[in-house]
């Protein structure tokens, strides 16, 4: 897949609150974060290639749109995004943190 990098954009864009109501967009978002970031191979269904073009971006952008998640989630949902933050080995909760 020659477009992963805009096609990464879009879906991170798609998973926003403002774009889809469902909760389950979190832990989506999350994986796409870990993906970019080294952690796991997967995001949004698909095997993620070390090359993708502006991956830090679009790391960022996953993290953003991640936080923006957590503050809408109930507490048990939070939880579950920060265990599986914490899964992939980011810390979770202190500064530098993952949310």
């Amino acid at each position: 897949m020659g477009d992963i990098g805009p096609w990464f954009a879009a879906q991170i864009e798609a998973h926003t609150p403002e774009r889809e109501a469902d909760p389950a967009a979190a832990p989506r978002l999350a994986e796409a974060y870990a993906a970019l970031a080294g952690a796991t191979t997967q995001g949004f269904g698909l095997a993620i290639p070390a090359d993708v073009p502006d991956r830090e971006v679009l790391r960022a952008r996953a993290l953003e749109v991640l936080k923006q998640w957590l503050v809408k989630l109930d507490p048990e949902q939070r939880a579950k995004i920060k265990a599986q933050l914490a899964g992939y080995g980011f810390p979770v909760g202190g500064s530098g943190a993952a949310p």
